[in-house]
């Protein structure tokens, strides 16, 4: 698959359809610009915003009442409108999430009306990103992309998390210690306090 990044424009009203659709992406293995990702406490919004949009190779904007009214989706949406108009990138792809009528440029495009997060909205969007039906249903893509993300046994060590398998944090704290002749590793948590141990 070339290489795809899908930058998602909604209003906060909406996140929860917003990080849906995200991680729906996100466990097929394609790039996602989602805010909740990128921005961070002291980042600059506007530069990291104005970063996704410039790697964007797919423009999903989630359409309601909420972002009708928005006056960053509104903005985020005539940048990329411009340079789809301008470059043919990126491609833009409404996503309705209610009945509030699309603006008269948007309206010849043909759109995706969302269910709530179903296996249907699953597999239409991931269909007009990629081409292609999902690779697995989505339990499983979720198992596998949360192994590839906590595991990784090339690391040096006995451990091979990357991050807490219970959090996601990576603020994990390795040490040994000698029980009865046995040499024995503990890892932990530093933030939730998973642990495990292993000789």
């Amino acid at each position: 698959m070339p290489s795809i990044t899908v930058f998602i424009s909604h209003n906060k009203a909406d996140r929860d359809a917003a990080r849906n659709i995200a991680l729906f992406l996100a466990a097929e293995n394609i790039n996602v610009w989602f805010d909740e990702w990128e921005i961070s406490a002291g980042d600059s919004i506007i530069k990291q915003i104005n970063k996704g949009l410039l790697d964007c190779t797919h423009f999903i904007v989630l359409w309601s009442a909420n972002s009708a009214t928005s006056k960053w989706v509104r903005a985020e949406l005539e940048s990329m409108l411009s340079k789809a108009i301008e470059t043919g990138n990126p491609r833009i792809i409404p996503v309705f999430l209610d009945d509030t009528l699309l603006p008269p440029l948007l309206q010849p495009l043909k759109y995706i009306r969302y269910h709530g997060g179903n296996e249907e909205d699953r597999t239409n969007i991931i269909e007009s990103i990629s081409g292609h039906k999902p690779s697995q249903d989505f339990i499983r893509a979720v198992v596998q992309k949360y192994n590839e993300v906590i595991y990784n046994p090339d690391l040096p060590g006995p451990f091979p998390f990357e991050a807490c398998p219970s959090c996601g944090s990576k603020n994990l704290k390795g040490s040994g210690a000698m029980i009865r002749d046995d040499q024995w590793y503990i890892i932990q948590c530093e933030e939730c306090g998973w642990g495990t141990a292993s000789e």
